[in-house]
């Protein structure tokens, strides 16, 4: 009878914990992706930068997100998911503040790159706990559904900008996420645990072995130095393709996420409201993409993440061609297509950054390892902001030249994944 009470007790603290991740990291989103819609009235606001200068700001914001990943990848080991996540989620919500009050150029770059630093203790932190506290056989589906948090946190992210930006302006876009982000940051400091044997049960995760932790005499095994994890981490080959991976499809997913917004206002028509409310198709749909993904990967692919990612980023690099034949004013078409984009990008991006870099790290540098493959993907989101304002720039404003450079940015990691077609995690 214990038994049954201990497992349903047990149960219930994975219910609490993936609750806790989940609306930790979409709080985390509210005070990212507000950026993307409050854009096109700050160029409205500021009518000499230009698009490529305001493009300038998230592109900043991906790259000091890349150093904070590679930094806090090795930090989250030695301080713990559940201190780093407040602090940090805590700093973007001053961030957020600031940006309400910035009045100049050279401030919002400031706010919004300390904004990238914080924002970059988060989703690694979030696989480093789930994974802690779930078995390898359900890793993928876990991890699947928990990932639908940044697909919602963008949709959300999107609504409530959108809705403050034409209804009181873009200031309020920033200052109110700030406030619905710091009680979710003092719920995580107080409530969430990074291990299961933190909440008093026994070790969960399988795929972890007792000489991963403790030496032949049973004594505890010191921490791995910083220069321990990075050589773990740099030697492992599998961990530089889906790094490499990931770099392009962060490229793709956060060119989408950073413009998507000002494409259906230029090239469609639509209001900033409006177009927020169409392009929230994107990451609505991903998060079923996501969930499809981890699913297919522990069912249909026995825990194989790489045919899945294969497969959906070359279908994506066909979508972003088809993109540039959709007739202008065209919105409604183009709002399925940002729907079935998000399918196809959400699902190979939670899978590389999530369950497959937990696949193949050592246990004892998970959080390293995805912080290294983290911030290799946010300095391929680099590209997402000033580049993508570049191209547009280039050519007068037209968004064909975007899309063809979008395909051939899926394409290259499909071609990756195809030499990891048969990789299988430890344990499986």
């Amino acid at each position: 009878m214990q038994a049954v009470l201990d497992e349903k007790r047990q149960r219930l603290w994975q219910y609490r914990t993936y609750t806790l991740l989940w609306t930790g990291y979409a709080s985390y989103y509210l005070c990212r992706l507000n950026f993307a819609v409050a854009q096109p009235a700050i160029l409205a606001a500021y009518p000499t930068w230009s698009a490529a200068k305001v493009g300038g700001i998230p592109s900043v914001y991906a790259a000091f997100y890349a150093i904070g990943q590679f930094v806090n990848g090795q930090l989250a080991d030695r301080f713990g998911p559940r201190r780093m996540m407040t602090v940090a989620l805590s700093i973007a919500v001053l961030c957020n503040l600031g940006m309400s009050m910035a009045d100049s150029y050279t401030a919002m770059l400031v706010l919004w790159a300390i904004n990238g630093y914080a924002q970059s203790a988060g989703w690694t932190l979030v696989v480093q706990t789930a994974a802690n506290w779930t078995k390898v056989e359900r890793r993928g589906a876990v991890l699947g559904v928990i990932s639908t948090c940044y697909a919602v946190g963008n949709v959300l992210a999107w609504l409530l900008a959108g809705f403050l930006v034409d209804s009181i302006g873009w200031r309020a876009a920033f200052a109110v996420p700030a406030f619905i982000a710091l009680p979710v940051a003092i719920a995580i400091g107080v409530f969430l645990r990074n291990d299961p044997r933190d909440a008093g049960f026994e070790r969960i995760r399988d795929d972890v072995d007792d000489e991963d932790e403790v030496d032949e005499t049973g004594a505890k095994r010191a921490p791995i130095g910083t220069l321990g994890m990075l050589k773990m981490t740099l030697s492992n080959p599998i961990l530089w393709v889906l790094a490499l991976a990931f770099f392009c499809n962060n490229s793709v997913r956060y060119a989408f996420m950073n413009w998507a917004v000002q494409y259906m206002a230029d090239f469609h028509g639509r209001s900033i409201s409006g177009s927020a409310v169409t392009a929230v198709a994107l990451p609505l749909i991903g998060a079923l993409g996501a969930i499809s993904a981890g699913w297919i990967s522990d069912t249909v692919f026995g825990k194989r993440r790489a045919p899945v990612c294969a497969i959906a980023l070359g279908l994506l690099a066909l979508l972003c061609v088809a993109f540039v034949q959709i007739p202008q004013g065209s919105w409604m078409i183009a709002t399925g297509m940002l729907g079935l984009a998000g399918f196809l990008i959400y699902g190979p991006d939670m899978l590389m950054s999530g369950a497959a870099t937990i696949d193949f790290s050592h246990p004892r540098a998970a959080a390293a390892a995805t912080g290294f493959t983290m911030a290799m993907g946010a300095a391929g989101s680099i590209f997402s902001g000033a580049g993508v304002g570049w191209l547009k720039d280039t050519t007068g404003g037209e968004w064909d030249l975007v899309f063809y450079v979008l395909a051939g940015l899926s394409l290259v990691p499909a071609l990756l994944m195809l030499t990891i077609w048969n990789a299988k995690p430890k344990g499986s």
